[in-house]
């Protein structure tokens, strides 16, 4: 029951939970990992990293790896009826999330990190921080991190209903192809969008979101077909991506967010990542909140040494108002993307072509640094 009992429990290895073991441990904090799945699988999912992303990469020394073996687009281009709207430069790190997971986990274990597989959690009393797994081990705690994605375990067992996603109005296809690409391109149509980026020197992760009240299911494996796929999109669009045609590895998912963005914390347990706060992905920023969340809260715990309750109340005042100003944005953009009255886009491809809105919107979110938002919390 002792083993870890001065550790901080990380359950779940998604990216917030490997970003906080990283974290930690390059503060010389004891933690431990806790996983349900034996493996992490790749399943169809690209991810875009912007600078407020990576500056947290450069902190923990993974960005150079990661860019080696990842996309590194310079542009993204905006389309429509397949013409071209606007373009304007970035600096992205483009790549697969089973890519980001590798690194992140060989950079962890590298440092000494310890990981469970095969552990999943069925039980939690956070009073008093222990945690109980299907394989009847259990184990007390100095804290629990709660990195165990949109559908958490530890949030089922810890909070009503009225607390579970709620379904958006928006659903996703995405897949791997084949294709060379150095760019990054949206097609914007009504009640769609689809989107494509590099994410090696090889292959390029395609993703296309779709309006619709029919929910679907919230699950990274869930396939679908490309016979679905081409009833929600244009045949003229698809026929630019023709290799998806004979992909195997087409995947759908229903993109659902909270009502309300409000618990961060309880007693003795933290909630990072989309465990706290699934978003819609329209700003390409799910990911990158996870890293910031896992960078943050780790460098709070370092800055506040054994005070984890003030750990939490500010790792709460940092992150809610960026993180419920973010979910707004992205659904927001999900309404000016996928526009369907021929006036409204009419304005929307003059605004776009004709003003710097979209790259200014962008920007502000891409500006922020994790680092910097730790160095102006002042000690007590």
């Amino acid at each position: 029951m002792s083993k870890y009992s001065n550790h901080i429990a990380i359950i779940g290895s998604g990216i917030s939970g490997l970003i906080l073991g990283n974290t930690l441990l390059k503060k010389n904090i004891p933690c431990i990992i806790f996983e349900k799945y034996s493996s992490i699988s790749e399943y169809g999912a690209g991810i875009s990293i912007s600078r407020n992303g990576q500056n947290v990469l450069a902190e923990l020394e993974i960005l150079d790896k990661l860019k080696s073996t990842s996309g590194n687009p310079k542009k993204v281009f905006f389309f429509t009826n397949n013409k071209e709207i606007t373009s304007f430069d970035i600096d992205h790190i483009t790549t697969s999330r089973k890519e980001l997971h590798r690194i992140l986990l060989d950079q962890y274990l590298t440092l000494g990190g310890d990981i469970h597989f095969d552990y999943e959690l069925n039980k939690i009393n956070h009073k008093k921080k222990v945690i109980s797994f299907s394989n009847n081990e259990a184990f007390y705690v100095k804290h629990i991190a709660a990195c165990d994605g949109i559908k958490s375990t530890c949030r089922n067992l810890l909070l009503n209903d009225d607390q579970k996603p709620l379904y958006s109005g928006y659903s996703v296809w995405r897949a791997i192809l084949d294709k060379k690409t150095t760019d990054i391109e949206f097609n914007l149509g009504p009640n769609f969008h689809l989107v494509t980026y590099p994410i090696n020197k090889n292959k390029t992760s395609l993703v296309a979101a779709i309006k619709t009240k029919n929910s679907t299911q919230e699950s990274w494996r869930k396939k679908g077909t490309f016979n679905e796929l081409q009833s929600k999109i244009p045949n003229d669009l698809l026929e630019r991506y023709s290799s998806i045609k004979n992909n195997n590895e087409i995947y759908k998912w229903g993109v659902y967010t909270r009502k309300n963005i409000d618990k961060l914390f309880m007693d003795n347990i933290t909630f990072l990542g989309d465990a706290a706060h699934p978003i819609a992905p329209f700003m390409g920023q799910g990911g990158c909140l996870a890293i910031e969340d896992g960078y943050i809260f780790g460098s709070l715990v370092s800055k506040f040494k054994d005070n984890l309750k003030r750990s939490q109340s500010t790792y709460k005042d940092i992150r809610l108002k960026r993180i419920k100003n973010i979910n707004k944005k992205s659904l927001n953009q999900a309404k000016f993307n996928h526009l369907k009255n021929p006036i409204l886009i009419f304005f929307r491809n003059v605004l776009m072509k004709y003003t710097n809105i979209t790259h200014n919107l962008t920007k502000s979110i891409w500006d922020y640094d994790s680092k910097k938002e730790i160095g102006r919390v002042r000690l007590p």
